[in-house]
């Protein structure tokens, strides 16, 4: 076997940075995995083993008898859907030739100039209390506590930002935040000119927090389990369990020094008025997390459309006495769907559409009850609202999963890039 040469080098370093980029953007595994190989057939190998982690990915390449391993360690992934969306485009338009390393890696350094995060401070601050006032609204918890929420899900949310800019460790980081927004919702729920009815704030109290909510990388490991990709998605899971325990359990403590009692869950009224409240609440909600999840305008615009149909769907059936659960799974097959077509309309990828409009279907609400429940002892109602919780997400993901199945042929039939397909184009790498 021969020495590979510096040019097999180049080659294989550019096929794992395509795929770096894109797993810390947030991507799945397994669009990952298509992309590092697609890169690695552009650029003329035989074969490309992949192995995916939540931080970590490890790369084979062969040509003939000669082989490269690259392996790179990723610092915790963020979410940039706009990144997600541009290398899936290269990945369909230019990488469906035969390229050199020179031209892929120019075209890598172009979306890497794509700002991180997209939006500046003050749309991101507003995206995240507007974001977490529509959850209070679709929670019945009235408009005056919305406007409460609103501003300390902003506060919170600079926290976090002027945090994530230091560098601090990200669990400090989310508990910090969820300690600012908790207290300042109390705070200024407790003066009179601002809440002047009184028992109104127990309400909202968990609503001001869901913008620090891993919705993205929590569908995302469910995407990898259904694909049995367990490499990437059992870490992605525990990651955004561990997020979720951090913000009720900081919650939890917040709540209990201040006395605060839990906000009592009510039934989805058959009103039309508030099935036409709820729509554009999930309009806004879906769209500022969108936003929140660096989508462009586009994406952000029909992430929320999507997502206000779907969730007026979900309210519908709760109002006639769904269960929570196979409503939350009729919304998100819908979701699914919906999605898949529009991210073919309008080029797209799913995910960059279809989570955000999800995540506003996570009952946030009920997970605070649960661990508060967990934190007073009562195990009894803390028990029963996990599992409650716990079966809406799982259906949630199972009608994403179904959704994906019904109208992505290559998720559903396990179909591998064909490294003997001939690609169009003149431009081939130079094999010494």
């Amino acid at each position: 076997m021969t020495k590979p040469t510096p040019r097999m080098d180049a080659e294989a370093n550019t096929c794992l940075r395509f795929g770096v980029l894109l797993l810390a953007s947030g991507a799945s595994g397994y669009r990952v995995i298509r992309a590092v190989k697609r890169c690695a057939r552009s650029l003329g190998f035989d074969n490309a083993d992949v192995i995916v982690g939540f931080n970590t990915i490890s790369c084979t390449f062969h040509r003939g008898e000669q082989f490269r391993t690259a392996v790179a360690d990723v610092p915790l992934p963020g979410v940039n859907a706009s990144r997600i969306e541009a290398l899936e485009t290269a990945a369909h338009s230019l990488l469906q030739s035969y390229r050199t390393p020179e031209v892929i890696g120019a075209a890598l350094d172009e979306i890497e100039r794509i700002p991180s995060p997209r939006w500046g401070p003050r749309l991101s601050t507003l995206a995240a209390g507007l974001a977490c006032a529509g959850f209070a609204i679709l929670n019945q918890f009235g408009l005056a506590t919305a406007a409460v929420v609103c501003i300390a899900a902003m506060l919170g949310q600079l926290v976090r930002s002027a945090l994530h800019r230091a560098h601090f460790n990200l669990i400090g980081t989310t508990m910090t935040s969820a300690f600012v927004a908790s207290a300042a919702f109390l705070l200024l729920a407790r003066v009179p000119p601002v809440l002047p009815i009184s028992g109104v704030v127990s309400p909202g109290f968990e609503a001001a927090v869901l913008f620090l909510i891993p919705g993205f990388p929590l569908f995302t490991s469910f995407v990898d389990f259904a694909r049995f990709d367990f490499t990437a998605g059992i870490p992605r899971l525990l990651f955004a369990l561990e997020i979720i325990v951090v913000i009720m359990l900081t919650v939890s403590v917040v709540a209990m020094l201040s006395g605060t009692p839990e906000a009592q869950p009510q039934a989805v009224p058959k009103s039309a008025e508030f099935l036409a409240a709820g729509a554009a609440a999930s309009f806004v909600s879906v769209g500022c997390f969108a936003l929140l999840f660096n989508s462009s305008k586009r994406m952000a615009l029909l992430a929320a459309t999507l997502g206000m149909a779907a969730n007026a769907a979900r309210l519908g059936l709760l109002a006639y006495g769904v269960r929570s659960y196979l409503a939350a799974f009729a919304a998100a097959l819908l979701i699914g769907v919906a999605g898949g077509l529009l991210g073919r309309l309008a080029r797209v990828p799913r995910t960059t559409v279809t989570i955000p409009a999800a995540v506003v279907m996570i009952p946030g609400t009920v997970i605070y009850a649960a661990v508060h429940d967990f934190a007073v002892g009562d195990i009894v109602n803390a028990l029963s609202r996990f599992t409650e919780v716990s079966f809406v997400v799982l259906f949630i993901a199972g009608g994403l999963s179904v959704a994906r199945m019904l109208t992505d042929p290559n998720w559903a039939f396990f179909r591998y890039i064909d490294f003997d397909h001939e690609l169009a184009g003149e431009e081939r790498p130079i094999n010494n």
